[in-house]
């Protein structure tokens, strides 16, 4: 499948050809696409996919603001997409997928083993990590999350 990243600040389209390429060359370290032309990050793909959990009897209709790769067991390649409802508006949504390599060594996406993606402890932890750097939290979630994750405190989980 072929991905057109759209900039909002130079108006230019960059193709890319596929799930692994876009991960790999078109993001910057936060995760957000990077424009081909002027490097911006004021992008976004266009997309509209199948049902979806929340509303199972209409299209999701949307913007992906960017991806982030997270490491996976050879050949599946676990991935995370940052979801917007507009190409200005800032992400909002994570989508957890995956990509598997063919015996030819292309990418394709899913469905892979038939079950849901897996994240290690380091696996999400890195996620997290990435996603506040996305603003996906307030700093208190953030120091709480931070709290929570570390190895040397005891932690009670309220009921």
């Amino acid at each position: 499948m072929a991905y057109r990243i759209q900039c909002l600040k130079c108006d230019t389209d960059t193709w890319v050809g596929d799930i692994a390429t876009l991960l790999d060359a078109h993001t910057d370290r936060a995760g957000r696409f990077v424009c081909g032309q002027c490097q911006q990050t004021e992008t976004y793909i266009q997309t509209i996919t199948g049902r979806w959990e929340r509303e199972p009897h209409s299209p999701w209709e949307g913007c992906l603001k960017g991806a982030i790769g997270i490491a996976g067991e050879p050949p599946l390649t676990l991935y995370v997409l940052l979801c917007a409802d507009a190409p200005t508006a800032e992400p909002t949504e994570v989508r957890l997928s995956y990509y598997r390599l063919t015996a030819a060594g292309h990418p394709v996406n899913g469905p892979g083993p038939g079950t849901a993606p897996v994240l290690t402890h380091d696996d999400f932890r890195q996620l997290l990590v990435r996603l506040g750097v996305q603003g996906f939290f307030r700093a208190q979630e953030l120091e709480a999350v931070a709290r929570l994750i570390r190895l040397d405190e005891q932690v009670t989980i309220p009921a």
